[in-house]
């Protein structure tokens, strides 16, 4: 099924941008938005009958209303709810001041809870949509200098799981996308410390050798997987976005299996009541 209504968060570059291009090439309706209506002005030039720009950051509840409500206005229903809005603070946890931490969860949690919040009872009332929250690759595994941003992302995982059940009986679906690297702004936008710690500085210059070395995606073809993904009657409550992330949660779910099974006898002996049960 084609010709579908689409609310897209973080449209000016990335994963957001490149979505909304893509959908709005095959003739979907998309209502693209960012903090600023301006960075996404020319998507709605190049689509002015399908396409809507709309200013709103998702940590403003009034813009998140009054985004839906001008969506709802134009296009009369919403097929799919993408929440892409989101950036990345690396530092150790000790280097990161509460408000840059803080600041974060705001953008990648809160914002996205309350928007799918605002968004719910439409859903219910047509009976059907489809949210699909971007988490990442490190909403599964986590590191040095992303424990922060992979906490704000394996709550949004933890988010998904939920929220799919809940709302499965109302006709919704519920897909969390867990891409890896990926040629966006992502790296140019992380957040660095405030304050460096000099006891993490080897840390760091590890994590610049990494990084610029790291071979990188194009956002097109995620967002050509995610339009087929949208198209499906069932499609995952999961998704990889490539093959350096799929290795990597694959490779970090057998070392969490293993580390199960090494400890099997004890967990076992700390809920006696529960083994007996089984």
């Amino acid at each position: 099924m084609t010709d579908k209504t689409w609310l897209i968060t973080g449209c000016a570059t990335g994963f957001g941008r490149a979505l909304a291009e893509a959908a709005l090439a095959r003739g979907d309706r998309v209502a693209v938005t960012d903090r600023s209506a301006d960075a996404v002005a020319d998507l709605a030039q190049r689509y002015p009958e399908t396409s809507l720009a709309l200013g709103l950051d998702v940590t403003r509840p009034d813009q998140v209303r009054a985004a839906l409500d001008a969506a709802f206005a134009r296009f009369g229903r919403l097929d799919i709810l993408v929440n892409n809005a989101g950036y990345g603070v690396q530092s150790a946890v000790e280097e990161t001041d509460e408000a840059t931490m803080r600041a974060m969860f705001e953008v990648n949690l809160f914002g996205m809870v309350d928007i799918i919040r605002a968004a719910l009872p439409r859903l219910r009332a047509q009976g059907s949509g489809h949210v699909v929250n971007f988490a990442s690759v490190g909403g599964r595994v986590s590191g040095p200098l992303v424990a922060l941003y992979s906490a704000s992302k394996f709550a949004v995982e933890g988010l998904s799981e939920g929220l799919a059940a809940e709302v499965a009986p109302f006709g919704i679906r519920v897909t969390a996308v867990e891409p890896g690297a990926f040629a966006t702004r992502f790296g140019a936008t992380a957040v660095p410390p405030r304050d460096p710690v000099a006891a993490y500085a080897p840390i760091h210059e590890s994590m610049r050798a990494l990084l610029a070395d790291l071979p990188q995606g194009d956002p097109a073809d995620l967002a050509a997987a995610i339009l087929e993904l949208v198209d499906m009657p069932e499609p995952p409550l999961r998704f990889v976005g490539g093959a350096d992330a799929y290795a990597m949660i694959a490779q970090a779910l057998e070392r969490q299996q293993a580390e199960m099974e090494t400890w099997r006898d004890l967990s076992n002996r700390a809920n006696r009541a529960a083994l007996q049960a089984l």
